[in-house]
């Protein structure tokens, strides 16, 4: 069927009322602002109704009801009022029972209402109909007093909050509204093609705990505007049964899944447990099974969870426990540092579509990835000599050209090695900790084979901070006062 409306908002009168005299209130500018914004992603302009006169004298069902049979979605705008209001709770309820006489309530496992909370309320307090789907909080709180602060799109320090919010809503309605057409329409779609040869993909982004919320909303926006599918779409069911059915759905839809955790261990869904972030990662363990799901995992610097919960998981993680990890890479770093995994997973997912050449065994295939800085460049020779005179291929890092065409050559030598000394000379701590982390991203940029050992070679001129150097991430190698040829000899015999 035909909807002739596509979106009604649903809101109590008294959040519209504005503190400041002759300014429009909140409902009136969240109206205006998605209204233009649905516009330019959709390319027509949405018809959007809300009911800015009605009082309760007004007869309900006439004014209202009549009208939700040719509504495409409703807004519901939660609020303290809101869920006290008869009249409001009343709407949701009608809406959901009308919506069960055409298409249903549910459609791709998407409620066909979206929560906007302007104002903090218990969940337990929402309409029956929507009290288990998430919603898109409008609120944030001040990390110096702990208070609530809503978003708002005239004062500064919360303007960008909310028009961030209101792009992501924008977004998911967008593609929402463009399913309930497909749904209605007799002919099939055919799938959106990126120019060139890349497909679009699906990429599943896991729900994530409220102290993570706005990585995952940065990175969701990132990846939406390079013109990937996210999913969900915003909205998933706090009933476990539910939930797990929608997500093993979605990820079966999906070419990458992406999990952020936290310090925190998340929203714990009805009939379960277990977070819906550990849930979700439970739930793409058995797809990467199953369906060859490709997963990245990530986890920031100094994770330090108070949760005992959320320190088991943590724990499971980092110990590799195969119930957790399975079909996942998982990175450690800075959000921006997962970032470029992301992408370069991606990258090689598009465009790498031919086989992957295993590695040769013999001698001519041994290569070296010999990671040094610009200001090494004239004294990594003797070690450089060393190597290739025992039959090793060394390759050292380009410095100068594009810096994409660099970071890419950086990329493949780590994709293509058989193992990698990063040389510590006239670098930086900052510049060792760098190329450091790329040891744990490796897995990302589409490696299929792990390395025969990574090592990092210390050489002069000696500091404390040298003398001082350990890590378990790699084998250390101390060059500062001569060449040890011992030692690299025993690195060498594990090619």
């Amino acid at each position: 069927m035909q909807f002739d409306k596509d979106i009604f908002i649903s809101y109590a009168h008294i959040d519209d009322e504005s503190l400041i005299a002759d300014r429009k209130g909140w409902i009136t500018e969240f109206h205006r602002a998605l209204e233009i914004r649905l516009a330019q992603l959709m390319g027509v302009k949405p018809v959007i109704w809300r009911d800015p006169a009605l009082q309760g004298n007004h007869i309900f069902d006439k004014e209202i009801v009549d009208q939700f049979s040719k509504v495409a979605i409703m807004i519901s705008i939660i609020t303290p009022r809101y869920v006290k209001s008869d009249w409001c709770l009343k709407e949701v309820n009608e809406f959901a029972e009308v919506c069960q006489q055409n298409i249903g309530f549910i459609v791709k496992n998407k409620a066909r209402v979206f929560k906007v909370i302007k104002t903090p309320v218990g969940q337990e307090l929402h309409p029956g109909n929507i009290k288990n789907i998430l919603g898109y909080e409008f609120y944030g709180t001040d990390p110096s007093t702990n208070r609530i602060k809503e978003f708002s799109p005239v004062f500064s320090h919360t303007e960008k909050g909310y028009w961030e919010k209101l792009d992501d809503l924008a977004n998911d309605i967008c593609v929402f509204l463009e399913e309930l057409k497909a749904v209605n329409s007799p002919t099939p779609t055919i799938p959106v093609q990126k120019s060139g040869d890349k497909q679009v993909k699906n990429i599943f982004l896991s729900e994530s705990s409220y102290d993570t919320k706005d990585l995952r909303d940065s990175l969701k926006r990132e990846l939406q505007d390079y013109g990937y599918n996210i999913l969900p779409y915003g909205q998933l069911s706090l009933v476990a049964p539910v939930l797990k059915d929608n997500v093993g759905e979605y990820m079966k839809e999906s070419q990458l899944a992406i999990h952020l955790v936290g310090n925190n261990y998340g929203i714990v869904p009805e009939g379960t447990e277990k977070s819906i972030v550990e849930l979700q990662n439970e739930i793409g363990v058995a797809n990467s099974i199953s369906n060859k799901l490709s997963r990245l995992i990530w986890i920031p610097d100094n994770l330090d969870p108070t949760d005992e919960r959320q320190k088991k998981f943590v724990q499971k993680l980092n110990a590799g426990s195969k119930d957790v990890i399975t079909g996942a890479d998982m990175v450690k770093g800075t959000i921006e540092d997962f970032k470029s995994v992301v992408h370069d997973k991606l990258k090689a997912m598009e465009v790498h579509t031919e086989p992957v050449i295993p590695f040769e065994t013999g001698t001519a295939g041994k290569m070296i990835y010999l990671i040094c800085d610009i200001l090494d460049i004239d004294v990594v020779a003797p070690i450089q000599d060393f190597l290739f005179n025992n039959g090793i291929e060394v390759v050292l890092p380009i410095f100068e050209g594009d810096e994409t065409l660099i970071r890419e050559d950086h990329i493949e030598n780590l994709k293509n090695c058989s193992a990698v000394i990063i040389f510590y000379g006239n670098g930086t701590e900052l510049w060792l900790r760098t190329k450091m982390r790329d040891f744990m991203k490796i897995s990302g940029y589409g490696r299929t084979r792990p390395l025969a050992f990574k090592g990092v070679y210390l050489a002069p001129p000696a500091s404390q901070a040298k003398q001082r150097f350990r890590t378990l991430e790699a084998e250390v190698i101390n060059g500062t006062e001569q060449l040890p040829v011992s030692e690299l000899e025993n690195l060498l015999s594990k090619l």
